[in-house]
């Protein structure tokens, strides 16, 4: 909002970088295969002309492809199917019907945990049809009280009536099965271990690395600094972009502190194993922390300048957070709905921000995730709603064939 042609509420400078990294040779050979096997499952859906009966399935497909992009270990987790294969083998029994009914409400953009009351990450319906977060329903699987914990709703739960949306997927289009993608990966086998540290894990550890050294730096040269960093990105089909961050002549404010945002807690995992190795002192904020452990981890953050680093999943970016000890936010996956992404860096840039912030986008080249970057620029709005993402209100569009053509190389 302006008043006289200025800015009533003036924030620090907000930088968006986009950092393009490459796949090691043995994360290229795996996203390859994956990518090929992709591709030649959408071309026979295209061909039978069944593109629109298999959509929930080309979405699945493209879901692994992103996940690829953060690390194989997430996509070897997905093909396992943690809701287990005797879930798989009751699916086979039910009436067509039964699981298209099922796969509808895990699918809706208003599911709802029925045990936190957010958005379900990795989501599972019930035989009595009731979503929840696996995590969130699996103790009813396993302990004394197997009942259902929807409320009013007496049916009894086992891991055979708990179904994910790949074991629905797949019993509905038999051709799809995650066991055959698998087998051809078994020779990548180091790579899809949780221990191997991916090449977006590895550009955050640089991230963190560069801002400890310039901390360093700045604290060397007394409370009185004037410094530019510069960030060129020589991007294949993105004009090359330059971006200076000036930190003015003014106190040292503390550490560089830096927000780590990815929609999948599996891959904040993976984040945490390597920040323990590397010695970086972090917090984490996910859907599965009680009221009490958010705000703890929020104030440690905050406050102690040993903490540097906050992990975040989307479910817990919400927009009463403030997070202005942080004057850094890195993205590790694309977010479909630019709201989405643009709460998660308010986080940071709000009031009582006193630095420039900087975003950085990190993304792996010549993969999906170009021909995303760049379906975003001219569909945002229909490619955001086709993923159930669209909380604006607008009318969702899905993705045309002709979209999918292009985001499968076909």
């Amino acid at each position: 909002t302006l008043l006289d042609g200025e800015p009533i509420i003036k924030l620090p400078p907000k930088t968006i970088r986009l950092s393009k990294v490459d796949f090691s040779t043995e994360e290229r050979a795996f996203y390859t295969n994956l990518e090929a096997d992709s591709r030649s499952r959408f071309k026979a859906y295209a061909a039978a002309g069944t593109v629109n009966q298999n959509y929930a399935n080309i979405l699945l497909m493209l879901l692994r492809l992103r996940q690829a992009c953060d690390h194989p270990f997430l996509v070897k987790d997905y093909n396992s199917d943690s809701v287990g294969k005797v879930s798989a083998e009751m699916a086979k029994r039910l009436p067509r019907d039964m699981l298209i009914n099922l796969l509808n409400c895990l699918e809706t953009s208003f599911a709802i945990c029925r045990v936190c009351n957010d958005p379900p990450e990795d989501p599972v319906v019930t035989m009595c049809g009731h979503v929840f977060c696996y995590q969130c329903v699996s103790e009813y699987l396993t302990g004394d009280d197997n009942m259902c914990p929807a409320h009013a709703c007496k049916e009894q739960l086992g891991s055979d009536v708990v179904f994910s949306k790949a074991t629905l997927s797949s019993c509905l289009s038999a051709d799809v099965d995650g066991s055959s993608m698998n087998s051809q990966f078994t020779e990548n086998s180091m790579i899809l271990q949780n221990e191997y540290s991916s090449s977006k894990i590895r550009a955050v550890l640089e991230i963190l690395e560069t801002n400890c050294k310039m901390h360093s730096s700045m604290e060397c040269n007394g409370s009185s600094l004037s410094s530019e960093r510069e960030y060129a990105e020589n991007c294949s089909g993105f004009s090359a972009t330059k971006h200076t961050i000036v930190y003015s002549e003014t106190p040292v404010e503390g550490p560089i502190k830096t927000i780590i945002f990815s929609q999948w807690t599996s891959m904040l995992d993976l984040v945490e194993a390597s920040l323990n190795e590397s010695c970086i002192q972090y917090r984490r904020l996910d859907g599965t922390m009680t009221l009490s452990a958010r705000d703890r981890a929020v104030k440690d953050f905050n406050a102690d300048p040993e903490v540097t680093v906050m992990l975040m999943s989307l479910k817990a970016g919400n927009l009463g957070l403030n997070m202005v000890a942080a004057c850094h936010v890195i993205l590790l996956d694309l977010w479909w709905n630019p709201t989405t992404e643009d709460q998660a860096v308010d986080r940071a840039h709000r009031i009582g921000q006193t630095r420039p912030v900087t975003v950085t986008r990190i993304t792996i080249k010549d993969t999906v995730e170009d021909r995303i970057l760049a379906l975003q620029e001219e569909k945002r709005k229909m490619v955001a709603s086709a993923f159930g993402e669209d909380q604006g209100g607008g009318t969702a569009t899905r993705l045309t064939v002709e979209d999918l053509k292009y985001l499968f190389m076909v």
